[in-house]
């Protein structure tokens, strides 16, 4: 697995409540999808810019914010960002290690009009942008959408899901929860949001 980026920005703001990092990365012109791993993230905060540069911001409280690690590669097409803890780290069998393990939360800004794609678990993602297509895959966690374009997938088994959009065309279903129709107009971007056991919320922006 090669390295993605050709230059990178990166450092460390510490403090009492915790550690932020900050990882930027060029990528190259042969990217056209992004994958991004969130399980150990509770949050995910995704947007665009137009730019050609990759930029994400972990943060993390607690004793372990020491061990906290971004990944940025690339294989072949595709770029591959991620967050956990360094190599060696060992997470200790207590009471409070489930909590620290997804302690995560993630700003991510990408380059406009990639294909794109999350996954996590537990994580609350809050997205908004210019994307080729954005694929979301969630278990329990929670997704909130804003005026994204151009195609938007999402799939969770308990999540919510809300979407705040000024038009598209809406293909929404929840097998054991609710669909809140809300009045958006029909237009260009496409949404397909599925969920098993929550509930879908929509809303018109203005």
């Amino acid at each position: 697995m090669k390295s993605l980026f050709l230059l990178t920005v990166f450092f460390t703001i510490s403090s009492l409540q915790g550690q932020k990092l900050v990882k930027k990365a060029f990528i190259d012109a042969r990217t056209e999808s992004i994958q991004i791993d969130s399980k150990y993230c509770y949050k995910v905060n995704l947007g665009t810019a137009s730019t050609s540069e990759v930029r994400v911001v972990a943060s993390i409280e607690g004793e372990y914010s020491k061990d906290l690690l971004i990944n940025i590669e690339n294989q072949g097409t595709t770029a591959l960002i991620s967050a956990g803890f360094q190599p060696n780290f060992t997470n200790p069998n207590d009471k409070l290690s489930a909590h620290k393990v997804i302690s995560i939360e993630l700003d991510i800004t990408l380059p406009e009009y990639k294909d794109v794609s999350i996954y996590g678990t537990n994580s609350t993602v809050l997205a908004e942008g210019k994307y080729k297509s954005l694929k979301i895959k969630l278990s329990d966690g929670t997704c909130r959408l804003k005026n994204i374009t151009e195609t938007v997938e999402v799939d969770t088994q308990k999540g919510d899901i809300f979407l705040a959009a000024n038009n598209g065309e809406i293909m929404a279903k929840s097998i054991y929860g609710t669909v809140d129709n809300g009045t958006i107009p029909l237009g260009e971007n496409q949404y397909i949001l599925n969920t098993v056991e929550g509930n879908i919320y929509l809303k018109k922006t203005k």
